[in-house]
């Protein structure tokens, strides 16, 4: 009868640290620094847990570049061995979706450059990504120049599925969108369950939570418009 119990035990000690996605982190999460996001990278699961931006008006608001330099996915060449390729993404249900709009960074061709890489992308239902995250991706450019400047937090957390040609990436069962004012003091907060399917009908405000929802779910803690967590050392900048 112990033994029976001990064995379950162990199963579910070993299903918790994959749904966490080995939320003990140690070596396994690499700060990777581009020119206008911070991403913290899981090698293991070959998606970003966190992404961390500011955004300002100066940095969208000119002629939109919509891709036409014929920029596409790549390798982030600061992880050439540890991020997922495009062939990861083909034949499966899941769009590569950017955490940070490239849209945001269309005043700069190296910034708009850096946003197609995979240390900024992770799995996502098309259904999802083209509506809602998409509307969210809106929803900061109209606050950015509201407010002059925001800063953002987009993350991801659990495991849903596995998806790769070539690399075992995970999705993610959770991710979820803090939108920083520094002017109030506001915390917009986001959370969006990542299955399929997805209901189309469904809206921004049903996803509209409080910071301390995104705290537990994360296991992180906001002050101020900094964050922190075992995998983040908290400062101004991230």
């Amino acid at each position: 009868m112990q033994k029976g119990i001990f064995s379950s035990f162990s199963k579910l000690m070993m299903i918790a640290l994959l749904a966490v996605g080995f939320n003990s982190y140690g070596q396994d999460i690499v700060k990777v620094r581009n020119q206008n996001f911070t991403s913290y990278f899981s090698k293991s699961q070959h998606i970003p847990v966190l992404v961390v931006y500011s955004l300002t008006p100066d940095m969208f608001n000119c002629v939109k570049m919509k891709g036409e330099h014929g920029i596409t996915l790549a390798t982030d060449p600061q992880l050439p061995d540890a991020t997922a390729l495009k062939d990861d993404y083909n034949n499966s249900l899941f769009d590569n979706a950017q955490m940070m709009a490239p849209e945001a960074n269309s005043c700069d061709k190296d910034a708009y450059t850096e946003s197609f890489y995979f240390t900024n992308v992770m799995p996502m239902p098309k259904n999802l990504y083209k509506d809602l995250w998409g509307k969210l991706h809106d929803k900061e450019l109209v606050k950015a120049k509201k407010f002059k400047k925001i800063k953002v937090f987009a993350g991801t957390v659990g495991r849903n599925w596995v998806i790769g040609a070539y690399n075992n990436v995970i999705v993610p069962e959770w991710c979820w969108k803090v939108i920083y004012i520094p002017s109030t003091d506001e915390y917009l907060c986001y959370q969006f369950h990542n299955i399929e399917p997805y209901n189309p009908n469904d809206n921004l405000a049903g996803h509209k939570v409080d910071i301390n929802t995104i705290e537990s779910l994360a296991g992180v803690h906001f002050v101020n418009g900094v964050i922190s967590a075992s995998y983040v050392t908290p400062t101004a900048s991230n």
